[in-house]
């Protein structure tokens, strides 16, 4: 039985007319950069979580449903009330999410920062620094979230053998339960969307094989196909969407199940042929092979870049120890270019708002602070309306400059001039990750030419 509220009747649904309640739905983005940051990664899940949480009894009219008593088919429809919260219903998020951090709410502090920032509805995922951490932090939580709210917490998987071990059969996760784990490889886990290899430690990309009509709606599905929060993958993407912008302004404007025009299908089709390059694409987990935790300092290196197509910014970080220096890609986002006319300057001067937008995320997520920030880019133009202090700009360029300047200091912005690392052909490269005929290039956005410059 699915319960759909979203589904119309006489005009309305259900989810229009109950209360949505406060988005306290944490940061996807900010989950992730967070499990990248140490040795021993790990995930669980809250078991059935929207039915551990009760509707209030004079609510329970609005979850009405027709069923047949005792499952028998052959018995008149019956009317029935939900009890619990469930899937579709527009304030179960809200409701579950505000119970779990209510759960916690007499927990360790570790265990609340697990249960109230690391979790994305019933999804938790966190790293630590090492395998007796991890388990104590997994069992704490375990506990907790039993005596605080009855939930159980299972579904485990990590990339530690040493730290399944420490676990029951029945609390790992369905592909974990039947292995040995001393002799077998461990499998592939989907977390929040992505595909994480937790024997190698990595993400991977398996892309759906079913093809998708011609159309702008088959077009955006199978560019939107390819779920990348974290922008390992930006450059291919936005190679799709340049090719969705060149058909759409042609002056042919279909509606979604019209098929595009005949002279982009070849182009098209080479794309689309391409991704599956990505399945040899495997992205370490870890930003770099030193914990965040434990280095003695950090910097954040934030590139941007634009061509007349599109915008893009690139962050790494810089990780230090007394006798090591590491660097690891940290977040990446690329955009199609405006297409009323904009000149190169005001380009470069998006992208270097997009570099700010990018830091944002970072420090809010990250727990970083301002200082720690480098920003690049090779506009001198940019670079003047960020250190200016005495002329006054246009609107358009006056609200980008103060957006930039709120976050950072003129000083924490640098010119670097390597065209040749940047822009290629006309398009985006800054993160280095393009498909040829033989492959991905070597110089992924993981270890290419910013890696070095921000090493150096």
């Amino acid at each position: 039985m699915v319960f759909d509220s979203s589904t119309r009747y006489k005009g309305v649904s259900l989810n229009e007319v109950i209360m949505n309640g406060q988005d306290i739905t944490n940061n996807l983005q900010g989950i992730l950069l967070r499990f990248r940051r140490e040795h021993i990664a790990m995930s669980g899940d809250v078991e059935q979580m929207f039915h551990q949480f009760r509707v209030h009894e004079p609510h329970r009219n609005y979850l009405r449903f027709l069923w047949h008593p005792q499952n028998d088919l052959e018995e008149p429809l019956q009317e029935y009330r939900m009890t619990v919260h469930v899937f579709g219903n527009r304030p179960s998020p809200a409701v579950a999410t505000y119970g779990i951090r209510r759960s916690v709410s007499d927990a360790d502090l570790d265990v609340r920062d697990f249960v109230c920032r690391n979790f994305y509805v019933d999804d938790g995922l966190i790293s630590c620094a090492s395998v007796p951490k991890a388990v104590d932090l997994m069992k704490r939580t375990q506990l907790d979230l039993m005596e605080g709210g009855q939930l159980r917490l299972h579904k485990i998987a990590s990339n530690s053998k040493e730290f399944l071990c420490q676990f029951d059969k029945n609390d790992l996760a369905k592909d974990l339960k039947n292995l040995d784990i001393g002799e077998d490889n461990l499998p592939v886990q989907r977390s929040l969307g992505l595909s994480w290899d937790i024997e190698q430690d990595t993400f991977i990309f398996r892309l759906l094989s079913d093809p998708k009509p011609f159309t702008r709606r088959g077009v955006l599905s199978t560019i939107n196909s390819l779920f990348d929060p974290i922008g390992f993958t930006a450059p291919v993407t936005l190679e799709g969407k340049l090719l969705l912008k060149e058909m759409m302004t042609t002056g042919y404007s279909p509606d979604w199940d019209t098929p595009l025009p005949k002279d982009f299908q070849g182009q098209w089709e080479v794309w689309v042929n391409s991704l599956h390059h990505l399945h040899y694409l495997n992205i370490p987990r870890m930003y770099c092979n030193m914990s965040v935790k434990e280095a003695e300092s950090l910097e954040v290196h934030v590139f941007s870049d634009a061509s007349k197509h599109a915008i893009a910014a690139v962050a790494y970080i810089r990780v230090f120890t007394k006798s090591k220096v590491d660097v690891g890609f940290l977040l990446g986002k690329a955009k199609v270019a405006p297409s009323n006319g904009h000149a190169l300057p005001r380009l470069e001067l998006c992208a270097s708002l997009l570099a700010i937008e990018i830091a944002e995320v970072i420090k809010e997520h990250m727990d970083f602070t301002t200082g720690m920030f480098h920003f690049y880019t090779d506009s001198k133009v940019s670079l003047g309306y960020i250190s200016n202090e005495t002329r006054r700009f246009h609107v358009y360029v006056s609200n980008r400059v103060s957006r930039i300047r709120a976050f950072c200091c003129p000083e924490q912005w640098n010119g670097t001039f390597l065209d040749t690392i940047f822009i290629l052909f006309g398009h985006i490269t800054l993160f280095r990750l393009r498909i040829t005929d033989e492959g991905l290039v070597p110089e992924t956005c993981m270890s290419g030419p910013c890696c070095k410059f921000i090493r150096s």
